[in-house]
């Protein structure tokens, strides 16, 4: 592989900074897109709650399968290769989406975006692991990961109106049309490695550290809580009577807060070189969200607000701490396998939660249980970082 940093001026940085913010962020959009659009969804297929959560479901499942195979499969074709590969398959993924003609077809055009978020951590990782000097990584990678919430801010704000203005399939059109745009661009900036420089040992993949499988657990965890976040849009309009615009710009405030929250979180734990810490400071900041939540129902509309930007700042904030410890746990050769073992944990609690939240509030009637639920697994996924906590302080 190269053997020192390609991107080591600020100038540069910036640049590639912004191809792995817009590369985040499309490799997860497909899903993500299906809460803002739940309502027309609904109206257009004659679906519930639940089935819309089936579609981020099968999404997610994709992805949560595919993530270990796409990590060691990053490590052997090269960061630039796998880079390609997730945007050409978010161009497909919202090109089939918007041609689904019913819902069976719906459910079917979610696995090619599934095929492009399993690829996203494990490439981008690869990439700041190889390009960016030390010292810099922390930064890079929350505004990597930050991609995926300026996306949900932007598609929050902008992807309702399209909607209603233009309809939402040919929304989904123009989101491809954009995606399909930048791959020339990350052709010509984006420097190749080269997988065979690879060593066989490599190759077959030694033991990987014991925060690797704690990250995975608490992935889960925060993945499991943190899927309610799909169905915040329909919680403002049902629970608390708000508009759709309203419901979209909730989901996008908690964007906005997360794209702050990922670069501090990263920058924090990278001055630090600590991670169980930080991690356990984001699980106790969702409690606070969840809670925040709950009282939303009692108090009215005003706590969405801090309860949606409490929620950026935590559970759809842990992931470039996350995804940093990763890299700087197991190194550059090994990180497309170990960001793909972290991922699947956290897509598999991603995707069990959706389809579960909406089948609570079908059920009941009611947001309460949701929030309950999301509540409890915040406060387990502490849990799994004692044992992690133990080896930094003795280091």
């Amino acid at each position: 592989m190269q053997s020192g940093p390609a991107f080591d001026t600020s100038r540069s940085r910036l640049g590639f900074g912004v191809l792995l913010l817009i590369a985040m962020g499309v490799a997860t959009y497909p899903a993500a897109v299906l809460s803002v659009l739940a309502t027309f969804l609904i109206d257009d297929f004659g679906i519930t709650r639940a089935e819309v959560g089936l579609i981020a479901t099968v999404n997610i499942a994709v992805s949560a399968l595919l993530s270990p195979m796409a990590g060691r499969l990053t490590d052997r074709v090269g960061g630039k290769r796998a880079f390609v590969f997730i945007y050409v398959l978010a161009t497909a993924g919202f090109l089939a989406l918007a041609v689904a003609p019913i819902y069976a077809v719906l459910l079917l055009a979610a696995i090619p975006a599934g095929f492009g978020q399993a690829a996203g951590n494990p490439a981008t990782n690869k990439l700041i692991a190889l390009h960016v000097p030390a010292g810099r990584q922390g930064v890079m990678m929350g505004v990597k990961q930050s991609g995926v919430q300026a996306t949900i801010f932007l598609g929050g704000v902008l992807v309702p109106r399209g909607a209603e203005a233009f309809g939402w399939r040919w929304t989904l059109v123009v989101l491809a049309l954009l995606t399909a745009a930048v791959i020339p661009v990350v052709l010509r900036v984006v420097p190749r490695d080269r997988p065979a420089a690879i060593t066989a040992a490599e190759r077959k993949g030694g033991p990987l550290s014991p925060a690797i499988r704690e990250m995975a657990i608490y992935g889960f965890l925060l993945g499991f809580g943190g899927s309610v976040t799909f169905l915040i849009p329909l919680f403002v309009e049902e629970a608390l009577g708000g508009t759709p615009t309203l419901g979209g710009f909730a989901a996008a405030l908690v964007g906005l807060a997360a794209f702050v929250g990922r670069i501090a979180w990263a920058r924090h734990a990278e001055r630090r070189q600590r991670f169980a810490g930080p991690l356990a400071a984001i699980a106790l900041s969702a409690v606070a969200a969840s809670l925040a939540f709950l009282l939303a129902q009692s108090v009215g509309m005003w706590m969405v607000w801090i309860a949606a930007v409490l929620t950026g700042l935590s559970a759809s904030s842990w992931n470039s701490v996350g995804m940093l410890g990763v890299i700087t746990v197991v190194g550059s050769e090994q990180a497309g396998r170990a960001s793909g073992i972290v991922l699947r944990g956290f897509l598999a609690g991603l995707g069990l939660g959706a389809p579960l939240y909406g089948w609570t509030v079908d059920t009941t009637g009611s947001y309460t249980s949701m929030w309950l639920i999301s509540l409890a697994a915040f406060v387990l996924a502490i849990l799994p970082l004692r044992a992690w906590a133990r080896r930094e302080a003795a280091s």
